[in-house]
């Protein structure tokens, strides 16, 4: 499955609005950006493909636009799977031996891949395994098990992340035509927490919140366990159907305006900004960047409280680390203002890659990609190096200080019950499995 005669890494990040492709290397232990294909789609709708042709040929074009920027042929690439109808569940897997034997790359693989296969809810596939901890023998809660020497058994203890196997079929579906393999499969919430957070902040108790075009992505980690990943169909795409109801435009010149003349933090707007329009009569006054963004910040500051409600669903009412926002539409200004007025006692950044080429919170997911693309292939033996270097560059993580940082609780008055999030039916369950394998030191959660 993987390619040794090469060190090239393909990732697929399956945007609501855009397709995302980035090809790149590894020199030096850090990640290397040969090329970006970036294609705008309309095959993609609140992170479900509903368009298999359409997003076939839209991914095929980001592709060939990043293959003839890196100038590199192209035969497996990585895919980062919408964190939609997402599940956690933990998994306890177990291989045997009947020599002594050192464990290397290819048994924890092994391990990994009897994870997989492990009896499944009904309609749902495999995303990841996401290891937590490793058993030798009658040695328990062992981190890095290379090298041990087993006698008997080795077991692993951590999660696997489910979708919808309708959801993740159709993702394969749109990229058989394409003559690539598919390597491995990664959570979105998985890539985003190994690229954007420190280990203080995974282990402290942290959230993403990866405002996309089409869905809200909110992930949450502590003791370095990915513990919660949902998603809310409240995003970009939401602004600018507000900004055309407002404005009585098309939803192409209100996203046209949103990007350039957006803002969602009304105390920092201008009333010099001037937006003009055609459609305005001759006795109509424009409406200025400030009065629009009275609009506009209503529907950021929804998305905000609606990501802290799926925590608070999720029985997590205290939030004592970071929060840390990513995602397209954190490039409109104020987002980063709004959201630190409405938290004030927390921590709150804008989670970029810091890498030449991607530096961009809207390439977050396709670089985090790579990032875990990396560490699988040197968690399984196929590369000798460390974790690549980008995904520990988190500046400006405020933890210097981490005894003086307060919790904060979630006043469940504060949040309405917009929905009730999706729950698992475990009475029926069935054997299956596909791609993946695994990185990272994870626990379990949503037992």
């Amino acid at each position: 499955m993987f390619s040794l005669s090469s060190q090239l890494y393909t990732a697929l990040d399956l945007g609501s609005s855009s397709i995302k492709v980035i090809i790149a290397d590894v020199a030096y232990e850090k990640l290397n950006i040969l090329g970006v294909g970036i294609v705008k789609t309309n095959a993609i709708k609140r992170g479900n493909i509903v368009d298999v042709e359409n997003a076939s040929r839209d991914i095929e074009k980001a592709l060939e636009i990043a293959k003839n920027e890196a100038n590199k042929e192209i035969r497996s690439l990585y895919i980062a799977v919408p964190s939609v109808h997402t599940h956690i569940k933990k998994s306890v897997a177990e291989i045997r031996f009947d020599n002594k034997h050192d464990i290397d790359g290819r048994d924890i693989e092994e391990v990994v891949e009897e994870a997989k296969i492990l009896p499944l809810p009904r309609e749902r596939e495999v995303v990841q395994v996401i290891p937590d901890y490793y058993r030798i023998d009658d040695i328990e809660k062992i981190n890095k098990p290379k090298g041990m020497t087993v006698h008997n058994s080795f077991e692993l203890t951590g999660n696997r992340v489910l979708t919808s196997k309708t959801h993740l079929h159709t993702i394969y579906k749109s990229i058989e035509k394409l003559r690539v393999d598919c390597n491995e499969t990664f959570c979105t919430s998985h890539c985003l927490g190994e690229l954007l957070l420190s280990d203080d902040e995974r282990d402290y108790g942290s959230v993403i919140i990866d405002i996309g075009a089409g869905i809200t992505t909110i992930s949450y980690f502590e003791d370095n366990i990915l513990q919660l990943s949902q998603s809310i169909d409240l995003a970009g795409d939401d602004i600018t159907r507000v900004i055309s109801d407002v404005l009585n435009v098309s939803n192409k010149k209100a996203e046209e305006i949103k990007v350039t003349q957006g803002h969602s933090f009304y105390d920092m707007a201008s009333d010099d900004v001037i937006i003009h329009l055609d459609n305005l009569a001759e006795d109509e006054e424009p409406f200025t960047q400030k009065e629009l963004s009275d609009y506009i910040e209503e529907v950021v500051e929804e998305i905000i409280l609606r990501s802290f409600d799926v925590l608070r669903k999720a029985g997590i009412n205290r939030i004592k680390g970071n929060v840390v926002l990513t995602g397209g539409t954190t490039l409109m200004p104020g987002v980063l203002e709004l959201t630190r007025d409405m938290l004030k006692k927390m921590n709150v950044r804008i989670g970029t890659p810091k890498i030449i080429g991607a530096n961009s919170p809207e390439l977050a997911v396709a670089v985090g990609t790579l990032t875990s693309s990396y560490n699988i292939e040197t968690l399984f033996g196929y590369q000798s190096f460390g974790d690549a270097i980008v995904a520990n560059e988190t500046p400006n993580t405020d933890f210097e200080k981490i005894e003086n940082i307060e919790e904060i609780n979630i006043d469940q008055e504060n949040f309405s019950d917009k929905e009730d999030y999706l729950e698992e039916d475990d009475d029926q369950i069935e054997k299956d499995g596909l791609f993946d394998k695994l990185r990272k030191r994870y626990s379990s959660l949503f037992e």
